[in-house]
Parts: structure tokens; C-alpha cells; sequence
């Protein structure tokens, strides 16, 4: 029956007319006026298995990771799992994924409230602060329901200035967001070759503090547009109108939190409400802070030199003499102005630190007079090791003082009189 539909349609598309259709097929008009009036089904192919098709879905994965992954390195891969295709079949679906990729429109998304937050760096280059030329950042965080900012001029990138921006953020806001996006900044993200994997740092941060760490794809910016756009108008409208000469770093944070200010009661391009008008049902939505926070601070292990000090930017700090010759860890405030010295899980002492570079040797008062005795009972010690006649002496004298205990060595010893 399908057979004389398909016929009947062919026919009437050479121009034949229904009677002599139906006279030709040796069926009534009826039956060709309903035949015509059917679409004829289409042909189902029979389907052909590919060796390809169980490990299509992990290649998949592969390339839309990383849309520039070597094809080799992926055949190399899929052939030690147990594919026995070709090669150039594999390279022919890996083709097809990368134009998908490439192809595949940015739909804009609306997130819902106090779910993500994307998160970026600005670099403006250097610029003249009071102080000297040093190169001027911008940390910045989009709420990505109310596209409510939070800016940090930073003079450094650094992963303990990466997580304190972090911090003063989340108290900004009054909260934190259930998910963090970020781009490949190192950071945040290390490529071990085959897999992106968190920073560590970040990862315990992000523990700490209950959100997930989210990375948007490789050549695809637009996936964090809203922080992108963000940034686009901060160096365009605020950052364009300063008096960019002898900049102070306290007076511009100062002055951003002024604009975000002026902006906040703005509408948002594409939306018909203000930052401010969604931010007021955002912050409700936001998980609520730790009751501690989370160290950021830098930790570096040294030993206590001969001298009873710390090394630090050139720079010699004291410590008690009893720490001579051990480990002790040191953790510097983000700002640089002062360093804690930690032995034993214990804050042994807080320094302020001054200007690295200056190799200078700064002894605590507290310390010179313990360190003094220090090095004059070595200096004693080291003149009976060096001078036989004293050494026998010293051997005679410990030699009786353990024959012959006082009441006070005995008492010490908890030995009975």
C-alpha cells in the first residue's frame, strides 16, 4: 500500500491527472484522492553501531573541556579503553563536536536569587600611586541575580589577596552565594594536563565558607558575561574620570564604594528594575557567614638562625632565644605590615614588619637581654670545650656534685634526704 502512495504522489508530480493515476495503478479515483491526500511515510535507515558510539559521551566530555585538545591525545586515550575503530572516524565526531561548540548560540540565562556569583580581575595596568609605580588591579564580584558589584583595588593578584578580597566581599553583601564562577585564573583553577582541578587554597576556602567552585569554559568568556560586563563599565565610567596621578589605594577603594552607590538605584540594561531593587530580595537568598573566618594569610616554614632571628624580605627579626636552631612558621598579614610568628600551633609574637629590601637587623627589647645571656653562657661553654684544663675541671666538678648532692639538686630531683 505504501508502494502505490509513493507512486500515486510521483505520478501527480509529473503532472498526470487523479482518473488517469488511477487507471494506471488499477484503482478507483476514491482510493487515489486518499492516497494523495496522505504525506507518504519516510523510510526509516536501519541504524548502524559504531565501534565509536560506547565512548562517544567521555570524547564529548573531552572536548568540550578544552574545544583545542589534541585529536591524537584522545585516540590515544580511547584506544587504551578499548576502541578498535579508526582513526579518522574519531577524528571526523571530534570535528563534528568542535563546530557544535563553535556554532552553539549564548543563550542569556537568569539565575536565580543568591544562587551564583561570578568573580574576575581587572588590570589597569601601571599606574603612579603614592609610593611609586606599581601595577593597580581590580578584584571584582557580580551577584548574578541582581548584578550587585563589589570592587578591591589591589596592587597584587596573589592568592592571599585573591581570598581576602573573598572575605570582604561576602561581609559586603552580608552573605555568600551558593555557587562561585570563575575563569582559568591560576588561582582558582590548575591544568595537570588532562583535567582542571580547583586550586587547593580556594577549595578549603570554598569548604569554609559552603559554596561550590564553578569553571566557566575554555574560549568562551561569555559563559561570566555578567561579570565582563561589569567590568567593561567600571573601567569605562568610573576608572575613565579619576585624576590618575599619585592615585592613593585607601581614597580609590573609598571612592568606588561611593559609585556603586550612585549606580545601585540605576536599571539594569535588558531588565526593567534597579541593582538595588532585586539585590533587596538577593540578600535574603544568601547563605549566612561562618561564625569564624578562614585564614588567608600566606604560610611559610624557616628556622631561627644562629643570631635568634627570623629572615623576612631581607629584613632580620628576633625571637625568643629558646627557638634557636628550630622551625617556626611565619604568616604575614595580606597588607604586608606585619608578620606572626607561630611555634607549635601558638602565636609566639606579632612583628611590625618595615620596608623589605632594607637589610636591617631589628632586635625586640624583650629579647636582647635573654638573647645576651644566651650567647655569653655559649661563649663560656665554648671556652671550656676549647681549653683542656677547664674541661677536666668541669668533668671534676660535675664528677662531685653527683657523689655529693646539695639539698637543693636533691630536692630538684625529687630524691629523698
Amino acid at each position: 500500500m505504501e508502494q502505490i502512495m509513493l507512486d500515486a504522489h510521483k505520478m501527480q508530480a509529473q503532472g498526470m491527472k487523479q482518473k488517469e493515476i488511477a487507471q494506471a495503478l488499477g484503482v478507483t479515483d476514491r482510493t487515489v484522492r486518499n492516497y494523495l491526500c496522505q504525506n507518504p511515510r519516510k523510510r526509516k535507515k536501519p541504524e548502524r553501531k559504531s565501534k565509536l558510539d560506547q565512548f562517544k559521551t567521555f570524547i564529548r566530555i573531552l572536548v568540550e573541556e578544552n574545544p583545542t585538545r589534541n585529536g591524537e591525545l584522545i585516540y590515544d586515550r580511547v584506544r587504551a579503553m578499548g576502541y578498535e575503530g579508526k582513526r579518522t572516524v574519531l577524528k571526523e565526531y571530534i570535528t563534528q563536536l568542535r563546530k557544535e561548540i563553535a556554532t552553539q548560540a549564548v543563550i542569556r540565562f537568569e539565575t536565580e536569587p543568591g544562587y551564583q556569583a561570578q568573580v574576575d580581575w581587572v588590570d589597569f595596568g601601571k599606574q603612579n600611586l603614592r609610593g611609586g609605580v606599581v601595577k593597580l588591579y581590580a578584584f571584582t564580584m557580580v551577584l548574578g541575580y541582581s548584578r550587585y558589584p563589589f570592587v578591591k583595588f589591589t596592587t597584587s593578584m596573589k592568592s592571599d589577596q585573591f581570598l581576602s578580597c573573598h572575605q570582604e566581599a561576602f561581609r559586603f553583601f552580608g552573605g555568600v552565594p551558593k555557587e562561585i564562577l570563575y575563569d582559568n585564573m591560576k588561582t582558582a583553577w590548575i591544568y595537570d594536563g588532562e583535567i582542571w582541578k580547583p586550586n587547593k587554597r580556594l577549595s578549603a576556602f570554598s569548604f569554609h565558607y559552603s559554596f561550590n567552585l564553578k569553571r566557566c569554559r575554555v574560549r568562551r568568556p561569555e559563559t561570566k558575561g555578567k561579570v565582563e560586563r561589569f567590568n567593561q563599565y567600571l573601567s569605562g565610567n568610573f576608572f575613565a574620570g579619576l585624576e590618575i596621578n599619585n592615585l592613593d589605594l585607601r581614597e580609590l577603594n573609598h571612592s568606588v564604594r561611593e559609585w556603586i552607590d550612585k549606580i545601585k538605584d540605576k536599571g539594569i540594561s535588558g531588565l526593567s528594575e534597579s541593582r538595588l531593587t532585586r539585590f533587596t530580595l538577593e540578600k535574603d537568598h544568601l547563605s549566612l557567614l561562618p561564625k569564624t573566618s578562614f585564614d588567608v594569610r600566606d604560610l611559610v616554614v624557616t628556622a631561627v638562625n644562629r643570631e635568634s632571628c627570623v629572615v623576612w624580605k631581607t629584613n632580620y627579626y628576633s625571637v625568643p632565644p629558646q627557638l634557636l636552631g628550630k622551625q617556626v612558621v611565619l604568616r604575614p598579614s595580606v597588607d604586608g605590615h606585619y608578620l606572626d610568628v607561630y611555634y607549635a600551633d601558638t602565636c609566639l609574637r606579632s612583628i611590625i614588619l618595615v620596608q623589605k629590601g632594607s637589610r636591617l637587623r631589628i632586635i625586640d627589647p624583650t629579647d636582647r637581654k635573654a638573647i645576651q645571656t644566651r650567647w655569653e653562657k655559649d661563649r663560656e661553654r665554648l671556652q671550656v670545650l676549647r681549653n683542656p684544663k677547664k674541661r677536666t675541671q668541669r668533668a671534676k666538678e660535675i664528677s662531685v656534685s653527683i657523689r655529693h648532692p646539695s639539698v637543693y639538686e636533691v630536692l630538684l630531683t625529687g630524691g629523698i634526704l
